[in-house]
């Protein structure tokens, strides 16, 4: 997976739920000011249940340079949480397509499935053994609408995208003069990682920016992470 699909799965979390139900959005990728990716991401729920749709891809010279792209699927149950029972992603990558199927039943996968079949290796968890997860695409919703201020920050959430688990905490809310809520977190890698990927960076640092919507709400605005060439900032457009 390239840097835009990796970031764009990496920038995700879980929130209470408030009171919009619905959610079209869209978001650019940057490194150093340079825009290289679009994230767009819409989403609805109805009679007890949601679904989300999501798109990821490279632009302008990243995407002249990386041939990178992702459509996902995700839908469950709404009760007290917000609770998956599919998530499927496509990817393109330098040409390749490969896609995953993971059913959910509670926060506990049940079955994943791979197109074209994956071959085993020796880092590779058992995604029935996992439990108290959620899927990316749904995390992905869940942070991405507006929200109380309440709802901000202060939360700590495992994610499971078919082969890895990893975990997103994000700290104490602060609040600036213009209502801007802040708070630092992390991204954490835990199980099904190869060796090397651990080794690599097994923790990322992220920042998080709310702003007021003017109905009592706030939503994502930005998403900052720095790395070697710079920060890497999801924002909305």
């Amino acid at each position: 997976m390239h840097v835009i699909g990796s970031l764009a799965l990496l920038l995700l979390t879980c929130l209470p739920a408030a009171a919009a139900t619905t959610l079209d959005a869209r978001f650019d990728l940057s490194l150093r000011g340079v825009t290289g990716g679009q994230i767009a991401i819409r989403a609805e729920e109805t009679g007890g249940t949601y679904a989300v749709t999501a798109r990821a891809s490279a632009t302008g010279l990243v995407g002249r340079l990386v041939r990178y792209g992702y459509e996902g699927q995700a839908e469950g149950r709404v009760g007290r949480t917000h609770r998956p029972t599919r998530y499927s992603e496509v990817e393109m990558d330098d040409g390749e397509r490969t896609v995953a199927t993971t059913r959910f039943q509670g926060n506990r996968p049940i079955d994943v499935t791979f197109d074209p079949p994956r071959t085993a290796r020796d880092h590779d968890i058992d995604p029935t053994a996992q439990s108290g997860v959620i899927d990316p695409l749904s995390a992905l919703y869940l942070i991405m609408r507006p929200t109380l201020p309440t709802g901000a920050c202060g939360q700590r959430h495992s994610l499971f995208d078919g082969r890895h688990v990893s975990r997103l905490s994000l700290g104490p809310a602060r609040t600036d003069a213009d209502g801007t809520i802040r708070c630092d977190g992390e991204y954490r890698r835990l199980r099904g990682y190869a060796p090397e990927k651990m080794a690599e960076r097994p923790v990322v640092p992220l920042q998080f920016a709310y702003a007021p919507t003017g109905a009592g709400l706030v939503e994502i605005v930005e998403i900052r992470s720095p790395t070697r060439l710079g920060d890497a900032v999801l924002r909305r457009r």
